[in-house]
């Protein structure tokens, strides 16, 4: 069972993951880190399981071209994508 110190440490990294929508969110969310900050327990939120355990999707493409740019114009201009 996770201690009080564990649940609010993931409570934060779940608010600091997620777009905060009500005012009762950002309250928690600036509590949540004042107290992580002031207790020096940076180390301890940096190395808990919830990211561990987390999965980073990394999409890799081309940039999209300007289409404005007189550069961009000319490669249309070519035929090149």
């Amino acid at each position: 069972m996770p201690t009080e110190k564990q649940r609010a440490l993931r409570r934060l990294a779940v608010l600091e993951q997620s777009v905060l929508t009500t005012w009762i969110q950002v309250l928690e969310w600036d509590r949540l880190r004042r107290w992580v900050l002031d207790n020096n327990l940076l180390d301890d939120y940096k190395e808990q399981p919830y990211f561990s355990s987390r999965q980073e999707v990394t999409k890799i493409q081309r940039a999209l071209k300007k289409s404005s740019s007189m550069f961009s114009r000319f490669l249309t201009f070519l035929g090149i994508k």
